[in-house]
This record gives C-alpha cells, structure tokens and sequence, in this order.
C-alpha cells in the first residue's frame, strides 16, 4: 500500500493498493457514510434507442455498503454519487458501484480516524515492503531465484548447472554436487524464513536427495517446501505464487500472530482475567482491568464497537484487529466478536 496524500484538516485519505491484502484492509477501513472517489466507468446513453457507451468517469459515492469478491479479488464500494466529472456521463443522487482491484487508486473521506485504524494503513505499508517468502526454481540447466514481496515479485541473478552429456559420468556426478550445493548454499543466505524449492522433471528432487543425505536442510534451518512447476523461467515463479499451496502457506503465517494473542487471551480467560462482550469489555475499559483488545473486522462499522473503541484509545489500550473470516475470527465470534485481557 502506498499513501499518496493525508490531509489531516479535511479527513482525506487517498491511497493506492499494490496488492489483495491492501484491498482486505481497505475494506476494514470504509464504513456506512464515508466519502470513496475513484476512477470508474458509466455506461452513457445520448437517446432512449442508443443501447449505450462505457465512459472513463471519476467518481465520489457516499457509502453504503462493501463487498470483497474473492473471485476477482475486487473490493465493491457502493453508494449515491454525491459527485463526479466529466459531468455528461454521470448523474448525481443515483446509485454507483466503484470495482477497486489492485494497482487502484482511492480517496477515502471520515470525520474522523481513529489511530487503531491508521495502524491498520501502517501495517499494510511495512507488509508491502516486507520479504514474505523466498522462491527458487529449478531444471537440470539452471535456477533462478526470486523474492515474495508485499508489492510483487523481485527477481535476482541465474545459477547455470555447466553439466554436460559430453561429460564423464564422473565428472557430471561431481559438476551437479556443485550445482546443487550452490542452490542449497543461497538458502542459506536468502533472508526468509521459508523456501520453496520447485521445477519441472526430477532436478528438484535430487536437490532434496542431496540436502537430506548430507544433513544440510537441518543446517540450514529455514523450511524448505519442494513444490512442482512447468518451468525454470520467470513463468514458473507466477504460476507458483498464484497456486493454492502458496496460498494456504501465507495464509498460515498471517493468521499465526493472530493465533498467539487468541491464546493469551484464552490462558486469562481460564484464571478469570479474560472479559469478552461488548457491555463488559466497556466496563472493564473504564475500570482499567484491560491492556489489550481483540475486535473482529467485520464489528468496526458498528456504533457501538465504535464508542468502545474511541475510549479504549483514550485510555491506551492496545487494539488488535481480527480477519472475521479466519479460524481465530470464527472463534472471536463465539466470545461476541470482542475480547480483552
């Protein structure tokens, strides 16, 4: 996530999402009545018969509603157009919904924002310049390395295998040691918790044969995952990225944080220091008996959560904000989606 302008004075956030969590957290970020401007499409009709033009607008709703498609990874923000140009295609009072993808960029206007959201905002920042997973693919020619970042994919240098069938079988049994002890010595230097390592054919699995045998993935100390690609090329780090064990395995590493304060909160619950449900997490915030929060993203829209909130701030409390839709969300919910401790 990128912040392109905040202009304190008048309430206004405009921002750009570089990436699906960017577009998640900025649908925790938009309640009923906020103002969203963006740029978006009309369709435009010059008489009754004319079956109609898409037209490049701008566009400012007054909110209504959101709604994540997970199919398309699209944000919907709906509401009346309370303002646009070019003036022609757009008629204002009527009903719009603005499509928000990444790479989009947005404006969004509140009365007010509480610091527990602008956390929000600089924890997407921080998460689009982080290294998120390490990836190597790899054939029996070459491998090719390439980071996980927030905002995309940053690719470094080849390693080139130099076997050759006009080798001896000696020589190429020693030449591809080397080749896959310099594949296995940049996981060491590789700055990532975890990597995978994939490609076509059976390259990837002798790389495996050869750690295990020689004790190096103990050595390494870092998870390595073997995974199957249809390439060594550039190609083959997108196609991996977009599959669905890379999916579940960043989904697993963002949800583990959440899964910790759960804990900690469970472990006071059990010695009756544990409060849950909005009235008595109220209570607890005036008489100081809490140091921190965890509310469901799904509850920030709502009034009540909102009052409770704005005097958890006052008083310092630290507010930890849950996906609804995650396992620990599921679970926040059985406690009436907030709890403190």
């Amino acid at each position: 996530m990128k912040i392109i302008r905040f202009q304190e004075s008048t309430g206004s956030l405009k921002l750009r999402a570089d990436n699906v969590n960017d577009i998640w957290t900025i649908q925790r970020i938009i309640f009923k009545d906020d103002m969203v401007k963006s740029e978006s499409f009309r369709k435009f009709k010059s008489n009754d018969r004319d079956v109609g033009e898409l037209k490049e607008v701008i566009i400012k709703v007054k909110v209504e509603k959101t709604e994540f498609d997970k199919n398309s990874n699209k944000l919907r923000i709906s509401g009346k157009i309370i303002e646009g140009k070019p003036l022609d295609y757009i008629r204002l009072g009527s009903y719009h919904t603005l499509n928000i993808s990444e790479g989009d960029t947005l404006e969004i206007t509140k009365l007010h924002w509480p610091n527990y959201m602008r956390e929000l905002i600089s924890e997407a920042i921080k998460n689009t310049k982080k290294v998120i997973l390490g990836i190597i693919v790899v054939d029996d020619e070459k491998a090719l390395f390439a980071y996980l970042l927030g905002y995309g994919i940053e690719f470094g240098n080849e390693i080139y295998s130099r076997l050759s069938k006009r080798l001896s079988q000696k020589d190429f049994q020693e030449q591809e040691k080397k080749y896959f002890q310099k594949i296995l010595d940049l996981c060491v230097t590789m700055n990532v918790d975890t990597i995978i390592i994939a490609g076509p054919g059976f390259t990837k699995d002798n790389i495996k044969d050869f750690a295990e045998k020689g004790g190096f993935l103990k050595k390494i100390n870092k998870q390595i995952i073997f995974e199957n690609t249809s390439s060594a090329e550039r190609s083959a780090v997108y196609e991996l990225i977009k599959s669905d064990s890379v999916a579940n395995l960043l989904e697993k590493e963002k949800i583990r944080k959440e899964f910790k304060m759960m804990e900690e909160f469970l472990s006071a619950y059990s010695i009756g220091k544990g409060i849950y449900g909005i009235k008595n997490i109220k209570d607890a915030i005036e008489n100081y008996e809490i140091n921190v929060l965890l509310v469901n993203d799904n509850m920030l829209g709502d009034e009540e959560f909102q009052k409770v909130l704005e005097i958890a701030e006052k008083n310092k409390i630290k507010i930890e904000i849950i996906n609804s839709n995650d396992e620990v969300g599921i679970q926040l919910h059985s406690f009436k989606d907030i709890v403190g401790y």
